[in-house]
């Protein structure tokens, strides 16, 4: 029997991929998903007896290392085109490009034990929080403790963020769903450092005919191969 986990990743898988094969592109069907991921998740925590501790102004988790899919950073780009402002957006590419010279000095560990400020994170508020990519969209956690504890402390991996059970199975779903109708599709389902592919989105207009070529999109930045142990 499918239990409702498996029926949510299949359900959005055939949405996606019925929406990609239509528009020849994954940018809007990607920004539709986004929107069933939250309607599904916001019902999975209104249910659950259980709250997250996350609120307006808590930053603690955009210090962690980021990462993109290539139709997440170009769906951010357009937003940033098209809704923020040239100074904004300056600000925005130089705090990527100082978090690209530090990272360029670090070890994959080394990367992941270290508070990074994610690029994007304006006053304690995130500035493309409507185009935020799945991994920021599914983080949640229940105490604010372990939360603190991790950003003064990010080399302890022994501190564990409790989670929602439900809405963490949920948010795994939809965005595997979505994610594996990108790849039946053909597309580049490769994973890409934040802060590189933020620069390089911005500096080289032939990104997004790669992509639709079913090419790799990105050439320059970091691509994430395994994850550090």
């Amino acid at each position: 029997m499918i239990d409702l986990y498996e029926q949510a990743a299949i359900g959005e898988y055939e949405r996606a991929a019925a929406d990609i094969k239509k528009q020849k592109t994954p940018l809007a069907p990607l920004h539709k998903s986004y929107q069933r991921f939250d309607k599904i998740i916001a019902k999975s925590i209104d249910e659950s007896p259980t709250k997250p501790a996350c609120k307006a102004g808590c930053f603690y988790c955009c210090y962690y290392k980021v990462e993109v899919k290539a139709h997440e950073m170009l769906l951010i780009h357009e937003h940033m085109q098209k809704n923020i402002a040239t100074d904004l957006r300056e600000q925005i590419l130089a705090s990527a490009k100082a978090n690209a010279e530090l990272i360029s000095t670090l070890t994959p560990k080394e990367h992941l034990s270290t508070n990074i400020k994610c690029p994007f994170l304006i006053s304690n508020q995130c500035s493309v929080y409507e185009v935020r990519p799945f991994r920021c969209r599914s983080f949640h956690a229940v105490q604010v403790d372990a939360c603190e504890a991790s950003y003064a402390n990010p080399s302890d991996f022994s501190i564990a963020t409790e989670l929602i059970e439900e809405v963490s199975q949920y948010s795994d779903a939809l965005s595997q769903g979505f994610e594996a109708a990108v790849m039946d599709s053909g597309l580049d389902h490769r994973t890409y450092d934040l802060n590189t592919a933020l620069l390089e989105v911005f500096a080289d207009d032939a990104i997004e005919k790669r992509y639709k070529r079913g090419k790799k999109a990105f050439k320059v930045a970091i691509e994430v191969v395994d994850e550090v142990e």
